[in-house]
């Protein structure tokens, strides 16, 4: 065998090495950049959720200073609105709180 043979076969074995290796971080490159979008979605849903939370706290809030009513009895009235509305109990909240929509006091 030549000297120059053996060194392509070694030339050869570290490509596809180099290649193997280049492989593997891009798999690990491209799970990375599907974790960062999965959190990103997560944090998204997170800030809304916490959004529409507040919202709906603050019509409670409203509507227990205005009707007198307890904190349940407030967010009953709230869900009772979405249902025959057919809309989100925190669309009904911030229309609420916003007093721009039906006030469901009546």
């Amino acid at each position: 065998m030549s000297h120059d043979g053996a060194h392509g076969s070694a030339a050869a074995r570290e490509d596809r090495d180099h290649t193997a290796t280049l492989r593997e971080a891009m798999r690990a490159v491209l799970d990375l950049i599907d974790d960062v979008e999965a959190l990103r979605t997560e944090n998204r849903q997170l800030r809304e959720a916490l959004e529409g939370r507040a919202l709906i706290e603050r019509a409670k809030g409203m509507l227990m200073a205005r009707s007198g009513c307890d904190e349940a009895t407030a967010f009953e009235m709230l869900v009772d609105l979405s249902r025959k509305q057919q809309r989100k109990v925190r669309a009904v909240a911030a229309d609420f709180a916003d007093n721009t929509g039906i006030q469901p006091l009546a």
